[in-house]
C-alpha cells in the first residue's frame, strides 16, 4: 500500500474506534438514566409499602425497619445516581442538579440523613415516633423534586 492509502485507511479505522467510543458513552448516560430511575422506583416502592403498612391496609408493623434500612442504603446512593452527561435524554432530571451541584448536594445529602435517622426510629418499634421520622423522608423528597426535577 501506498503511504497515502495507509493514511486513509488509518483514518478510517480512527473513525470507527471513535464512533464506537461516542455510541458507548451515548449507551452509558442511557444505561446512567435507566439505573437512576430504577433506583428512584425502588425508593417509591418501599414508601408506599410503607405507608400501607402504617395505615394499617397490608403487611405488619414489623415490616417496617425493614423498609427503613432498605430506604438508608436507597438514600446513602442517591447522590452518585447523577454522573455529568446523564442529564439528556429520557430523563426528568433538571440542569439544575449539575448547574447547582452545591445545592443539588444538599438537597441529596437530606435525604440521607433523613432515612438514615427513619432507620433507626423504625427499629425501635414506636410506631408514633415512626410515623414522624416517614414524614420527615417525605419531605425530603418533595424538596428535591422542587428544584431538580421536572413537574410531572
Amino acid at each position: 500500500m501506498t503511504p497515502f492509502v495507509n493514511r486513509i485507511a488509518a483514518a478510517g479505522i480512527a473513525a470507527m474506534v471513535a464512533s464506537i467510543g461516542f455510541a458507548g458513552l451515548a449507551d452509558a448516560d442511557d444505561n446512567a438514566i435507566k439505573y437512576r430511575q430504577n433506583h428512584m422506583k425502588a425508593l417509591a416502592a418501599h414508601m408506599g409499602a410503607i405507608s400501607a403498612v402504617m395505615k394499617g391496609e397490608a403487611g405488619k408493623p414489623g415490616h417496617v425497619a425493614g423498609h427503613a434500612a432498605a430506604l438508608a442504603s436507597i438514600g446513602a446512593m442517591t447522590g452518585d445516581l447523577f454522573p455529568v452527561g446523564s442529564g439528556e435524554g429520557n430523563t426528568d432530571a433538571l440542569p439544575a442538579i449539575w448547574a447547582q451541584p452545591g445545592e443539588f448536594e444538599k438537597a441529596w445529602m437530606a435525604l440521607k440523613d433523613a432515612s438514615a435517622n427513619f432507620a433507626k426510629v423504625a427499629a425501635g418499634g414506636d410506631m408514633a415516633a415512626t410515623g414522624g421520622a416517614i414524614n420527615a423522608v417525605g419531605k425530603t423528597c418533595g424538596g428535591c423534586h422542587k428544584s431538580f426535577r421536572k413537574k410531572q
